[in-house]
């Protein structure tokens, strides 16, 4: 197991929101790819901070910048016991060319261009000499006509590892790989930041790198012939990783694996055996068919020793000796998982094969990425599914983000960034596989109805293109504070869709969905009956097929459990079940605590990602709803804290906050200072609103509110919403009162009332923002284009025939402006004004933030990392639930 990673240092969230700003101007509308940068665990050094809540940060200092000095060569020369290597690390350590004059040869800064492009016509260049130190002097200028040679720094390095290289002795070439891959990181800094430009770099960048590979490779063979197998891992684990698609360093690296497996069979030691399938999949994922015949024996062998272990646990277990049947079991699993009858043994026996059971409120119906609506649905979709990358909180309360389909954080490059795939091909069975064209097209079919949430990151992507197979980059169209935040979109099996004439929302795929996460849908049990509904998820055999990924997920199989057809009491006690989100803060007493009868085997926690608020939304569509007057005077007559501390607080006052705009309560895009933003009830306004309403011709008094009356609490806090906007004008004249009629539907047909047919007045439901950039979710949640049937301005906000005046038009103007910034003060600065105008429009009631409360039985161990240590359960996003399920376990 990894060490425990050191915790770094917290500062709170809303530093995530100036992840780029120092050193920055303001940045318009103009496409640039932010600066960040990416570190292995996900996090991005900031350099602004201010007070809000907690986001990682890096300790200690950061480095010298490549062109300045190559720090692991200053390493390398202190801890060299040779004299003659200390000296040549030495003398690399600072980048330099020399420039070679009559009077003798000059040591300089790296140039910006090679002699062959310095501008005709000039009679001397620029150059800033160094010292013996490496310290810069004065910048001088040297006359053109008196360089008899310029020698680049990449091209001495390649000149003096040949010595290296020519010895081949062990030392020798780590000591030539590691000045060649420091020089190379040079090179490829400084053409990125224009310390070199010009088109005619690429002359000298290739022979560095065709060194550099060709030097790893010596490595990898003085390994094979010396039989030193930690030498071999190492060095053929490099070159996997450094050139993925080089079919001449995949037949050696094959040739190499293949051999140590072959001499890990020959032991009599069972971990060996497992030592050999492991490193025969590392080989087959990252290389798929390099190995050839001798693999495929190799592989033949291992089926035959677990398909032996397999007969005799299956004949243990006939004869009632189930200890022995269990390890049996368990060592065919290791050698090969996929030999018919394991996984059933497996489940009968219960043998490193535990199920967790989540109970849902709702059970899932359509569960791919484009048409998952409901919670349960949603967190289908993250069992089934990966963006390229994974948002993952750290535990702190911050956000980060780690590799998902991708196979690790993305290079930037100009305009956008680059990712290495998880690519793997169509298996036996037909299943697709994945590769970089699936990316382009999950694009395309998002595109198509780029009104819906799953397309809300589109505006920011342009159109990604293959490099190869395993390989893809994706235009950034637009800055966005921190790009990642746009790259975690689900990956469909994109290009198996289109050549099947599927769209993205495609019902008969979204009922039988299949994707690259962890799990894969097994069964579902049918409706009707009085048990509870269950649907199977079991692991996914690819998804462990990467070195990083090795055994996981840990979890064999998940169960989603129809919660209201349960005692989740005697459940939990009988380890039926082991999450059971979105408790009722009233009934967190019979979970934990004093008067519980779990004895401490559950543990209530509150959610610290809660990105969900109420709202009650408002049909815009309805020509009485255009009504400015009448939609003010219905938020302002609603006292939320009154209805929080009646219905849903259970004298808990900690719990549960209104909401005071459209953000939520603790958003960073809420005026800040002495009282913050003002309580929305004003219910002497109310009156004048309502009123002014009324006034009109023949106003519209009875209006319809949906809500989910498979929700106790949602249906008694409509009742009161009822009772308070009903009672401002309960003394006025008939047809001038408003009169609320309650619709309680079931949640699933609420949201095809709301969002699919439009075909509502008022609406009591929950709203997700997407991530923690609030403006730009409310920009997408309001924005005109996706004012549709299925689209997410459920409102109708800015639609076709709804009627905006000025003031809405520059509601709408201002949210789309957001997108263009990307300065953190800026975007802080006019979100706030577009909240203060958004409640003049009010597009939507905002109601409150409720918290959300998770039961977790204390066997369920959370890793949101690779640490050994497990985190609480509250750091998790109660609506999509299975963050980094892969490497949860259950104890």
């Amino acid at each position: 197991m990894r060490p425990a990673r050191h915790r770094p240092h917290t500062l709170p969230r809303f530093a995530a929101l100036l992840l780029f700003a120092a050193g920055a101007a303001v940045v318009g509308a103009a496409p640039q790819t932010p600066p960040e940068v990416e570190d292995p665990k996900g996090k991005v050094k900031k350099k602004i901070v201010v007070d809000d809540e907690p986001v990682p940060v890096t300790k200690g200092p950061v480095g010298n910048p490549p062109d300045a000095k190559l720090d692991e060569l200053v390493r390398a020369a202190d801890e060299a016991r040779s004299p003659e290597l200390k000296a040549l690390f030495a003398k690399y350590a600072v980048p330099a060319d020399r420039v070679t004059e009559a009077s003798g040869g000059l040591r300089v800064k790296p140039v910006p261009l090679r002699r062959a492009e310095w501008p005709k016509g000039v009679e001397s260049i620029a150059v800033t000499p160094l010292d013996a130190a490496g310290k810069p002097r004065e910048p001088r200028g040297v006359p053109v006509a008196g360089v008899r040679a310029v020698d680049h720094f990449e091209a001495m390095a390649v000149a003096d590892v040949e010595p290296l290289v020519k010895s081949a002795t062990p030392e020798n070439l780590a000591a030539a790989e590691k000045l060649l891959a420091a020089v190379l990181r040079f090179h490829d800094y400084a053409r990125e930041r224009n310390v070199r430009r010009g088109k005619t770099w690429d002359e000298v960048r290739e022979p560095l790198a065709a060194k550099l590979r060709d030097v790893r490779l010596d490595q990898l063979r003085t390994a094979v012939a010396a039989r030193d197998a930690v030498r071999v891992n190492e060095a053929s684990t490099r070159l996997m990783n450094a050139y993925p698609k080089d079919a001449a360093v995949a037949r050696e690296v094959a040739v190499a694996r293949v051999g140590e497996v072959t001499l890990l069979l020959k032991s009599a030691s069972h971990a060996d055996h497992v030592r050999a399938r492991e490193v025969l999949d590392e080989l087959d994922a990252r290389f798929p068919g390099a190995g050839g015949e001798p693999a495929a024996e190799v592989r033949r062998q291992l089926r035959e020793m677990a398909v032996k272990a397999f007969t005799r646990a299956r004949d243990k277990k006939g004869v009632g000796d189930l200890t022995t049947a269990r390890d049996e079991l368990t060592r065919a699993a290791a050698l090969d998982p996929t030999v018919d009858g394991i996984r059933e043994m497996q489940r009968e026996l219960r043998t490193g094969y535990p199920i967790l059971h989540v109970g849902v409120r709702n059970y899932p119906e359509k569960m791919s990425p484009a048409t998952a609506r409901l919670d349960s649905e949603k967190q289908v979709v993250d069992l089934v599914f990966e963006g390229l990358l994974e948002e993952i909180p750290d535990g702190t309360g911050a956000v980060r983000y780690r590799p998902a389909a991708a196979l690790g954080l993305p290079a930037s490059i100009p305009g956008g960034r680059e990712f290495a795939l998880r690519a793997f091909d169509r298996d036996p069975s037909g299943r697709p596989g994945f590769d970089s064209h699936d990316v382009v097209a999950t694009v395309k079919l998002l595109r198509d109805r780029a009104d819906t949430w799953p397309g809300y990151a589109l505006p920011w992507l342009g159109g990604p293109a293959p490099r190869d197979n395993s390989a893809v980059r994706v235009p950034l169209a637009l800055g966005h504070p921190d790009p990642r935040a746009v790259l975690t979109f689900k990956m469909l099996p994109g290009r198996w869709m289109a050549e099947n004439g599927k769209t993205a929302d495609d019902g008969a795929f979204a009922e039988k969905p299949f994707g690259t996460g962890p799990f894969k849908l097994y069964s579902s049990s049918p409706p009707g009956g009085k048990a509870p509904r269950e649907m199977v998820f079991i692991d996914n055999p690819a998804y462990g097929r990467w070195r990083d990924r090795a055994g996981l997920p840990y979890l064999r199989e998940i169960r989603l459990v129809e919660a209201s057809k349960l005692d989740p009491v005697e459940a939990f006690r009988t380890d039926k079940l082991h999450v059971l989100p979105d408790v009722p803060t009233g009934d967190i007493p019979k979970f934990e605590g004093p008067t519980s009868q779990l004895g401490g085997r559950v543990q209530v926690v509150t959610a610290q990602t809660n990105r969900r608020v109420h709202v009650l939304a408002i049909n815009l569509q309805r020509s009485y709803l255009q009504s400015k007057p009448l939609r003010q005077g219905l938020s302002m007559a609603l006292d939320r804290e009154d209805i929080l501390r009646e219905v849903f607080r259970a004298g808990r006052p900690e719990f549960h906050r209104a909401m005071t705009g459209p953000y939520p309560p603790t958003s960073w895009a809420n005026p800040k200072g002495p009282g913050g933003a003002p309580q929305l009830v004003n219910r002497d306004l109310a009156v004048a609103r309502l009123k002014a309403y009324l006034s009109g011709t023949a106003p519209k008094t009875d209006l319809e509110l949906a809500f989910p009356k498979d929700d106790p609490r949602a249906e008694e806090a409509c009742r009161r919403i009822k009772a308070q906007i009903e009672g401002l004008t309960k003394d006025a004249v008939e047809g001038r009162k408003i009169t609320i009629n309650l619709n309680g539907v079931s949640t699933p047909d609420l949201y095809r009332l709301v969002e699919g047919e439009h075909r509502y007045d008022l609406a009591y439901v929950p709203f997700d923002y997407p991530d923690d950039w609030h403006p730009y979710g409310l920009g997408a949640a309001l924005d005109s284009a996706a004012a549709t049937r299925g689209g997410r301005n459920w409102f109708s906000f800015l639609g076709q025939g709804t009627n905006p005046d000025d003031q809405d038009q520059r509601l709408g103007q201002m949210l789309n402006e957001l997108r263009g910034y990307r300065d953190v003060g800026e975007l802080t600065r006019r979100a706030i004004e577009a909240g203060k105008l958004f409640n003049e429009c009010v597009p939507f009631v905002p109601l409150w933030q409720l918290d959300r409360h998770t039961a977790v039985h204390t066997g369920v161990k959370v890793y949101l990392d690779d640490s050994t240590e497990p985190v609480n359960p509250k750091w998790l996003n109660p609506t999509t639930l299975f963050q980094n399920v892969g490497r949860w376990r259950l104890e």
